[in-house]
């Protein structure tokens, strides 16, 4: 589950580079430029209405409608180039003011607490200051002082280098995809040279990735179909030198290919679910207490990119010689489980494969003006230990279509994500339509398949969540 966001995550996946507008909701987009205190001011407004209803037939409606948030954007920059301050705030609330009940399968977090990235959160609302920083640019460099995003990385769904920024998998992979990633205190830098682009990170509090608590839609219920789980908060590793995060990454461009290296030491971002010990309670089963573990590491990583005619190919990997791991046990004989797992260190590395493809449809419908494009991507990540757990995310093929018609109102989408080791998958079509006058409504179905298997180490991942097929209904008003 800490992965199962890069990214699926932001993270993990990247709409702005496939020209796709994934959000689709309520929003309010204004550039707003004046005078305060001498200093250019720009602002820009977005919000939304978000929906979802589980399909279940034996629920009430009251009962299947799971989620109904409103969510603002907004975005200021005081300032200009070569000196400007530039912040992007979200806000969420669910609106118990016309229910109590409203937001209690979606909670936000279990209690009140402020993070170290000054993300704000109580059980029905949340205030994320995603990125808010101070920008400097001086002839050939860059630097910035602040919260900020770091969408290293050319995959579109799965990132393995995006080391820095925690994820938000309080909704598996359904969130927004810029709204799939927190930003991380931090200072950088960036070299401008003709033969190549330099960045330096340094993160000096760790951030962990927020998962969702006990009892929430998306937290797993039991394990083996037996035992309740029940959850930590993630760990926070002590602010000291020894959890200072460092990341470096240089860019360059020969014959036609984007490349980059890059390299990381620091808390890693995706945490290790270790199961630390059993519960008791009267008149219960017993259940299972999971710690969310954070652990220091050490990575290396690759990405590219080049075009082909009409398709574009990505590829990026990642290796680790010192990544935690969860040493197997057989929990087909629990009387013989040892708490708290144990886990060790182990080589370990991740890559994605995939290609974008432009598909002409012009060719085929002489009057269509939309963009055509499918996506390909394939994941896969593992132990060189063959003694420890595969890790959560691994041997996935994503497949995304996406077009649209008459004059860019009708907008479509298809996203099957297989989980070809474990016959796990999703099956999520989108329709839309934008009225031209401002209002635009989008339409989902979320169908999720998982098939418990015996022998393979572990249940599919989609497996958890084969019960949480729902309806999405966003609507989006702008003012033009």
């Amino acid at each position: 589950m800490a992965q199962a966001d890069e990214d699926f995550t932001e993270e993990v996946w990247d709409a702005e580079d496939t020209g796709f507008d994934d959000d689709w909701e309520l929003a309010f987009d204004q550039d707003v430029a004046g005078e305060t205190n001498g200093l250019p001011f720009t602002w820009r407004l977005e919000t939304g209405l978000r929906n979802h209803i589980q399909t279940d037939r034996d629920l009430h409606f009251r009962e299947a409608n799971k989620k109904n948030e409103v969510s603002l954007r907004l975005e200021t920059t005081w300032g200009a180039t070569p000196s400007y301050f530039f912040a992007a705030t979200d806000a969420y609330f669910f609106p118990t003011f016309l229910h109590e009940e409203i937001g209690d399968d979606h909670p936000y977090s279990p209690e009140s607490k402020t993070y170290r990235n000054l993300r704000i959160t109580t059980r029905d609302s949340e205030l994320v200051f995603r990125e808010m920083y101070v920008n400097q640019d001086l002839n050939r460099y860059r630097i910035r002082i602040g919260n900020q995003l770091f969408p290293w990385g050319t995959a579109d769904f799965m990132n393995s280098t995006a080391y820095l920024n925690p994820s938000d998998l309080r909704e598996l992979i359904f969130r927004p995809q810029d709204e799939n990633r927190f930003g991380v205190p931090a200072a950088s830098a960036m070299l401008f040279l003709d033969a190549f682009t330099a960045e330096l990170v340094f993160v000096p509090f760790h951030v962990p990735s927020a998962l969702p608590s006990t009892g929430h839609f998306w937290a797993v219920k039991r394990l083996d179909d037996e035992y309740p789980v029940i959850f930590d908060e993630p760990e926070e590793l002590p602010a000291n030198s020894r959890n200072f995060g460092y990341g470096g990454r240089a860019t360059a461009t020969r014959s036609g290919i984007d490349f980059s290296f890059s390299a990381y030491h620091g808390p890693d971002r995706e945490q290790l679910l270790v199961p630390v010990s059993t519960v008791v309670e009267e008149n219960q089963p017993i259940s299972v207490f999971i710690a969310p573990k954070s652990y220091r590491v050490d990575f290396i990583g690759a990405d590219l990119a080049f075009t082909r005619g009409d398709f574009v190919f990505q590829a990026e990997g990642v290796f680790s010689p010192n990544k935690r791991g969860l040493v197997r046990q057989d929990t087909r004989r629990p009387q013989e489980l040892t708490f708290p797992y144990e886990t060790r260190r182990s080589r370990y590395y991740a890559y994605s494969l995939g290609f974008n493809y432009f598909i002409p449809m012009q060719r085929l419908l002489a009057n269509h003006a939309g963009e055509s494009l499918l996506t390909v991507e394939w994941y896969q990540a593992g132990y060189d230990d063959e003694a420890l757990y595969r890790p959560v995310v691994t041997d996935f093929l994503t497949l995304r279509y996406q077009d649209s018609f008459f004059d860019d109102r009708f907008k479509v989408s298809l996203t099957q994500l297989l989980e070809t080791r474990y016959s796990g998958s999703v099956w999520w079509p989108r329709v839309g339509y934008d009225f031209k006058n401002g209002f635009e409504i989008e339409l989902g179905y979320v169908e999720i398949h998982g098939r418990k298997q015996e022998g393979v180490g572990r249940d599919p991942l989609f497996y958890y969540f084969k019960n949480n097929d729902f309806i999405m209904v966003n609507l989006r008003y702008a003012f033009l």
